[in-house]
């Protein structure tokens, strides 16, 4: 069965073509190889293999993930983490850009995988994956329990920041150039937008 599920698994990912498979994030980790480091997600019962991402938006990845590690490290307040990095939400699996998990919640935190909700995911736009990050992953993000949501958009140079109220996120701050952003979870950060996307 391992194998069979495991050429389904392929093959739709080759192919890029619609399946009435239904996948599962224990489905998929059941059949997948770990550490392969490969960029797949299970959403809405579908495989995605994101495409190879550009350099703007490793770069600021990067630099999202730097300067919140140097905020988290020194504090002890937990851990900050980049894609690869399968993060099972139900039966969903979600590959953020950046994530943080608080010390209070390390328990997600397993040897292979994140299980539950971080408490602060960052998604940087682009062409392949904006809808998604945009209403697909919001709506998941929201509905799991992550407290702080951020949307990074390089191209207009914004991080919107939406912090989790009643079940949906609301809109904390919206900045650009010299405004700060700055996070509902991580009290005292604060960095300049224009920081993250400085040539």
């Amino acid at each position: 069965m391992t194998k069979q599920l495991r050429e389904t698994a392929l093959e739709t990912l080759r192919t890029a073509t619609p399946t009435t498979e239904r996948w599962t994030a224990a489905k998929y980790l059941e059949v997948s190889q770990p550490n392969d480091g490969n960029l797949i997600e299970v959403l809405g019962g579908e495989l995605i293999m994101a495409a190879s991402p550009m350099p703007i938006h490793q770069k600021v990845v990067f630099r999202v993930a730097k300067l919140l590690d140097a905020f988290v490290g020194p504090r002890k307040l937990g851990e900050v983490y980049i894609a690869p990095m399968d993060v099972v939400l139900g039966d969903d699996l979600a590959e953020p850009d950046v994530l943080f998990v608080s010390t209070a919640r390390k328990d997600i935190i397993k040897r292979e995988r994140i299980v539950g909700a971080p408490d602060l995911v960052v998604e940087v736009l682009s062409l392949s994956t904006s809808q998604r990050d945009l209403r697909y992953k919001w709506d998941l993000y929201a509905r799991s329990g992550v407290r702080e949501y951020w949307v990074v958009n390089p191209e207009a140079e914004t991080v919107e920041v939406l912090m989790l109220a009643e079940n949906e996120y609301k809109r904390h701050a919206l900045a650009e150039k010299e405004v700060d952003v700055t996070s509902t979870v991580l009290d005292g950060f604060s960095v300049a937008a224009k920081e993250l996307f400085a040539e």
